[in-house]
This record gives C-alpha cells, structure tokens and sequence, in this order.
C-alpha cells in the first residue's frame, strides 16, 4: 500500500492507495552509468584542451560543448546547449556540414572539414573541424566535432605540457643510450679485451705472431669503435669535466685524416644547467654527423657562446652545403628531427645560412 500525504486548509491529510506491482521505483540504468562513463572521459581529454569540442545528438543539437568552444565562439555553453550546430556555421558551410551529416556513409570513416564559425557580434573565425559519428549504448547515432583555429597558438599551461612530454622523451631516450652504452662497455668491450689478452698469451707460448697479426689489429679497431660508441651514447666526460673538455674531445675522436673539427667553447657556458649542457652537446653531435655523412666537409667549426638568455650554438663547414630547405631537411633526417625536439624544450630555433663555401648551422637556446 502506498501513502500519499495530501494538505487542504492547513491540515495534512494521509489517505492510502492499494499496492500497484507495476508501478515500480526508478531504477538506475547500467546505460546511464555507461554514458556518464563516456562524459567522463570526454571531460577528462578535453575539458580544458587545446580543441573545442562539440557533441551533437542525433537531431544535430548540441549537448556538450567545452570550455575551449565557449572561448572560440564568445558565447556560454548555457545558451547553446540544445540549438542546432548549423545557426553556428555560416551560410555556406552549414549547407555543406549538414549534407555530411545527413550522409550516412560519408561519416563511415573519421573526415577533416573545413567550417567557419559565427562568433558572438558575427565575426567569423575559420576552423579545421574533426568529424567523428559513433553510436550509443543505446543504439543512437551521436557526433563527436573536435575544432581547432587555423591561428591556434597554445596557452601557457599548453606549451607547459608539451614541454613535458618533449622532456619525458629526451629522458626515454638518454637513459636508452645509457643502459647501452653501459652494456658495450661492461660487457661486450670487456669480451675483446680479454680475447684480445689470450691472444697476446697465445703469441708468447706459440710464437704465432705474424699470422696473429692480423686479427690483433681486428681487435684492436673493435675495441676502438666499441670505446668511441660508448663515450657517444654516456658523455661521462660532459659530466666529470664539462662542456668544453666533452666537446674537444668529440672533435678529437671523430677527427681522421681529411676531416678537422675545431671547438670553441665559452667559459661562461660551463656554468649551465645540466640539462641545456647535455642538449647542446647531442645537438653538436648531430651536426658533426651531418657534416661527415652528407656535407663532404673537409673542415668543421663549432663555436658555443652565451649572449644575456640566448645560447648560441654555431657550427660552420666547408662542405656542399644543403641542397632543400630546412623543413625538408628535417621530414627526411632524424637527425635534424632530434634537433627540432630538443630545441623546442628551450623555445629556441635553428637556421641555416649559405656560406660562398658551405654552410652555417644556427640554433638558438633560451636558458630557463
């Protein structure tokens, strides 16, 4: 029996209805905790992200929007909740957006559409729009739209978090060098130098030595490599002794008959922070590199100075120079693309200036 409580001239009166089995209480759904999931994923990708987001249920009204859209339209997600998408668009591109919509099979794979939107006063700011269809737990067709200004320029939280996921990479990568550069040296360089002790022992007892040398020399040019790889992959030197010493002693190993390299390096850059010492000195690797495999350099210069918050690494060769542009360069060589990566944690740049002969490599470094 259910009680309904009912009030007539001030006094409350209690009657009772018969039991109806049917009329049972609501129940929470498995379906809306399953949406609510799904909403909390959303907020947690893009509540505050660098893409405006949009939810369309399947009459094309919005029913989420975020933070990023209110800011890119002026407008509060109050007023827009329920309206149509296309009374955002301009004429043209509501036409076209709303037969893609309505095109079921247009939406079968994710598409990238253009879209100028109507800010409030009717500016309009162009977009690039992501479009993805995808269904419910209940079966309905709902649209996801991620929007991004062609002008987008991240924030300071943005650029913040991609420092850390460039920083988190460097150290991925460092530490990779590392457990290998301590596995050619613990063990493997360890091997030849023990082969190359029972060698010298064989020679004595045997006196084999003028077929043993020969594979003496072998040895000898392995433990060489394996010793160089090393020091490339952990520059203890950097470390123990500084920039200065650690790049003058690249130059001298890499140095061969046909291939001079000159470092010059400014005492106030040893006072660095670690971390900048070891980007410019994997930076100078790289450019070393380049010059031995591409540039046919006879002759290279690397010059590091410091100019008030600027750090200025200069690396000048003799050489054929580049034959495309830097953002060529870099889509082809992940060398260049390493650069890029730790250049971008120090909001620096790089420039390449053509020389009468060869080239100059410039790359610029703010200390934080």
């Amino acid at each position: 029996m259910n009680m309904n409580t009912k009030k007539t001239d001030g006094e409350a009166v209690i009657s009772a209805s018969p039991y109806n089995p049917s009329a049972r209480p609501e129940q929470y759904s498995l379906f809306e905790q399953e949406a609510e999931r799904d909403q909390l994923c959303f907020d947690i990708f893009f509540k505050e992200g660098p893409f405006g987001l949009i939810l369309l249920d399947r009459y094309f009204q919005l029913f989420k929007v975020n933070s990023r859209l209110e800011h890119m339209l002026g407008r509060d997600a109050s007023e827009m909740m329920g309206r149509l998408i296309f009374e955002y668009l301009t004429e043209e591109d509501a036409l076209s957006f709303k037969s893609i919509l309505q095109n079921s099979k247009t939406l079968v794979t994710p598409l990238l559409v253009s879209l100028g939107l109507i800010r409030k006063g009717n500016n309009i700011v162009m977009t690039d729009a992501y479009v993805r269809k995808y269904k419910t737990k209940l079966g309905e067709d709902q649209y996801c739209i991620l929007l991004f200004e062609k002008e987008f320029c991240p924030n300071r939280q943005l650029l913040e978090l991609k420092q850390e996921v460039y920083d988190a990479i460097i150290i991925t990568q460092e530490q990779e060098r590392q457990d290998i550069g301590n596995f050619l040296h613990d063990s493997v360089a360890q091997l030849l130098y023990a082969a190359r002790l029972n060698l010298q022992h064989f020679v004595l007892e045997y006196d084999y030595r003028e077929r043993i040398v020969p594979v003496k020399k072998m040895l000898n040019e392995a433990i060489h490599q394996i010793r160089n790889l090393s020091m490339d992959l952990v520059p203890s030197v950097l470390n123990d002794f500084g920039l200065k010493a650690a790049l003058k002693t690249m130059a001298e190993r890499i140095a061969i008959p046909g291939f001079e390299v000159t470092a010059l390096v400014q005492e106030k850059c040893e006072t660095l922070p670690d971390g900048l010492k070891l980007a410019i000195y994997r930076i100078v690797q790289e450019l070393l590199n380049n010059c031995m495999k591409h540039a046919m350099a006879t002759k290279v210069r690397v010059k590091i100075s410091s100019a008030q918050d600027t750090i200025v690494v200069e690396v000048t060769d003799n050489g054929k120079g580049f034959a495309k542009e830097l953002e060529e360069c870099v889509q082809e060589g992940s060398g260049l693309r390493n650069i890029k990566s730790r250049i971008h944690l120090y909001n620096g740049d790089i420039k390449i200036k053509a020389n009468k002969i060869g080239s100059t490599v410039l790359v610029n470094l703010q200390v934080t």
